[in-house]
């Protein structure tokens, strides 16, 4: 026990445990990554992204790449935007989707695959012998296939199956079942059902990579199958859902036409159509497309500027190329010439980063371009224009250039102690730098002095409120030194948090996304912001609370009205911004009100209905009438009326009682993407009154019957 108090021999013992699972962590990576004992039944031809495979006998996942072999009961497993094709020995192709999973076993010479979830085809030849079938097990179903195209998705509640070609067994809860050619077959707590589609999808394909150069398309939707008669008995509706299960449907909209186009933005989709099948009367739903709408923004050279000159002295400069990175593109081919036709290429290189240094250029012209290769199917390459950019020696040497802080910068003081950083371009005129800490501008009151070897110097002691002067000296061989231009800057008490827009009170006319834009300014050294919209201006309940990084946030509301809003840094409750509110209101016009009109009294003495009416609107496809009874302390909806006409009426009057009642229409109409929007209102208000009665008066006293 004295052994454990003693801290060497505890320290040594821990150390010796760390090496020993080093060693056998490195060794059981490197064994399951040579593992041969297995048999090898395929490769990996294509894979795009993240894409897993788990050994039979490990629990951890591996990356794998394309022209990686797959052993027998092996597990594979795709994440979202990923996918893979497996080519196993005997030609059969399994290209599985985004997040889906599959184990492979081959062990009975039948391929059986054991489908977890997701969605996955196999497209396979009949086999020489004809005795080697593909099983596929999904929970309790399996689906056997000796040659042909198929498909299957699957969900929690449901299986789909989709035979392209040839056919397929499908036994479930002891029944077998055959799909044929061009057959569905749907597996659901309600049984099994299979048959020909009533309508075929075809466009957009399935898989379709839909490149983007602003983030959102218009996608057509159309499919085949589709006749005015048939489908007035099948009443379709298209589906699009973000969830291959459309748990829940980013759209449902009853078709009318064999095509409907939306406007949808970047992301991953699944669509179909369902409808009534009119020999049966069931709902029934086609196969489940998957597209993709990927963001593809142009290629450019962020640095050199197009035209910049890079000096030197005495060595030859590293040139940096810089480019934007693109998601969808794996490699970048960077070539530099001597002429803009590219004619004299001086070199050439590949590179899958975001950027390539160079640092064999001598002085001269040059001109640049990158080409960006994708791995994707169906994405071509991609080019930037053409840069040029001259090296050149210099004749005479240059002062320092200062860069942070900035000429004026305003800084809080409490960053003075910990974040307060000063850089200057690097010059290699230089061997040494003297960094210059002032009061005044004439630096006569310098407060630090430091000489440094680096570009860059850290701060720290912090600083009091005032304005101080910084400047560079570059100082060379024999001692020559240059002196940069000073810059100011200003240390303050504290940032306070600030609202820019919009501004208070504002109103602000938004189209069909119902889009506003919230600024804010944006604190030195701070960049994650805490954004609160609120209904009411306490901020009960607040209906949007998100972190932001940076200083505006894009604020969308399916509804139009009054917000409140505030900004605060985050992590720092002290730090908050004032409250603002804005009036969201639609560019469509809300209609005019005719009647009742404004503070009319109503007397339901002599009605049995109440008439609404009002000024019809040329965009507007229907109406939204509210009435509301004000009367007591609490406001309480009494009607809420979707119409088509400009006018109605309210026969259930034993709803109202006696009081002030405000009655408010708005303008229903269709946006750009096909949903339903809809306006401001307007409002007035009326009264209700009844007459006041009177007590009966007997004018025949006197007793008319005793018992």
């Amino acid at each position: 026990m004295r052994l454990l108090n003693d801290a060497k021999y505890v320290v040594t013992g821990l150390l010796l445990l760390i090496l020993l699972f080093s060693f056998l962590l490195y060794r059981n990576l490197n064994t399951r990554a040579n593992d041969s004992t297995a048999p090898t039944i395929g490769v990996i031809t294509f894979k795009n992204k993240t894409v897993l495979r788990k050994y039979n006998d490990a629990v951890v996942w591996d990356l794998i790449e394309s022209k990686t072999e797959v052993k027998n009961r092996d597990t594979i497993r795709t994440e979202g935007l990923s996918d893979a094709i497996l080519t196993l020995n005997d030609g059969t192709k399994i290209n599985i989707s985004e997040n889906s999973m599959i184990l492979l076993d081959i062990s009975d010479r039948n391929i059986n695959i054991n489908f977890a979830y997701g969605s996955f085809e196999a497209a396979r030849e009949a086999s020489t012998s004809g005795e080697i079938k593909m099983n596929i097990t999904a929970g309790d179903k399996t689906v056997e296939v000796a040659s042909g195209d198929i498909k299957l998705d699957k969900t929690k509640s449901e299986l789909n199956i989709k035979v392209d070609q040839g056919e397929a067994k499908l036994t479930s809860n002891g029944k077998e079942e055959t799909i044929g050619k061009d057959q569905v077959a749907n597996v659901s707590e309600s049984g099994v059902k299979v048959g020909k589609q009533l309508f075929r999808l075809v466009s957009p394909e399935d898989r379709k990579n839909i490149l983007s150069d602003t983030g959102s398309e218009k996608i057509n939707f159309s499919l085949a199958g589709w006749n005015v008669d048939s489908s007035k008995k099948a009443n379709p509706f298209l589906e699009v859902s973000f969830f291959p299960d459309f748990s829940k449907s980013l759209l449902r909209e009853k078709l009318t036409s064999a095509s409907v186009t939306k406007k949808l933005e970047a992301g991953s989709y699944y669509w179909r159509v369902s409808y009534t099948d009119p020999s049966n009367q069931s709902k029934a739903v086609t196969e489940v497309y998957q597209f993709r709408i990927l963001n593809d923004p142009s290629l450019k050279i962020l640095s050199p500027k197009n035209g910049e000159v890079i000096s030197y002295s005495n060595e030859i400069p590293m040139v940096r190329l810089v480019w934007n990175a693109l998601d969808l593109y794996s490699s970048y081919t960077v070539s530099i010439a001597r002429d803009s036709a590219f004619s004299e290429i001086v070199t050439t290189k590949q590179t899958q980063n975001q950027s390539l240094t160079f640092d064999t250029l001598k002085e001269g012209t040059y001109y640049a371009k990158i080409q960006a290769k994708s791995n994707l199917p169906g994405i071509t390459e991609k080019n930037t224009s053409v840069v040029s950019f001259q090296i050149q020696k210099k004749t005479s040497s240059t002062p320092p250039e200062l860069l942070e802080p900035s000429k004026g910068k305003v800084i809080a003081e409490e960053l003075t102690k910990t974040q307060l950083f000063f850089s200057w371009k690097d010059d290699k005129d230089f061997d040494v730098y003297q960094w210059e800490l002032s009061t005044d501008a004439n630096f006569s009151s310098i407060i630090q002095r430091e000489k440094l070897k680096n570009n860059f110097y850290k701060f720290t002691q912090g600083l009091k409120i005032g304005t101080y002067f910084w400047r560079v000296k570059g100082i060379g061989n024999g001692g020559i030194s240059l002196d940069s231009k000073s810059y100011p800057f200003v240390v303050i008490a504290k940032e306070e948090m600030e609202l820019v827009s919009p501004s208070q009170g504002a109103e602000v006319e938004v189209d069909e996304r119902n889009l506003v834009i919230l600024k804010w300014k944006k604190l030195t050294g701070k960049s994650n912001y805490e954004l609160e919209i609120a209904r009411q201006p306490d901020f009960t309940p607040v209906i949007l609370k998100e972190s932001v990084v940076g200083n505006y946030y894009e604020f969308k509301s399916k509804e139009l009205g009054k917000f409140y809003w505030r900004v605060k840094v985050l992590g720092d409750e002290t730090n908050i911004s004032g409250t603002r509110n804005f009036q969201m209101v639609s560019n469509v016009d809300p209609p005019s009100l005719i009647s009742p009109s404004r503070n009319e009294t109503i007397d339901l003495f002599t009605k049995n209905s109440i008439g609404f009416s009002w000024k019809p609107v040329e965009k507007a496809s229907a109406y939204r009438l509210k009435l509301i009874d004000v009367s007591g302390i609490r406001e309480k909806l009494v009607l809420n009326e979707r119409t088509v006409s400009n006018r109605f009426q309210m026969n259930e009057i034993q709803k109202l009682n006696v009081g002030r009642f405000r009655w408010e229409v708005s303008s229903l109409y269709k946006g750009s993407d096909g949903s339903e929007r809809e306006s401001a209102a307007n409002k007035q208000d009326f009264f209700i009154s009844v007459p006041e009665l009177k007590v009966p008066k007997i004018l025949t006293p006197g007793t008319l019957y005793v018992e």
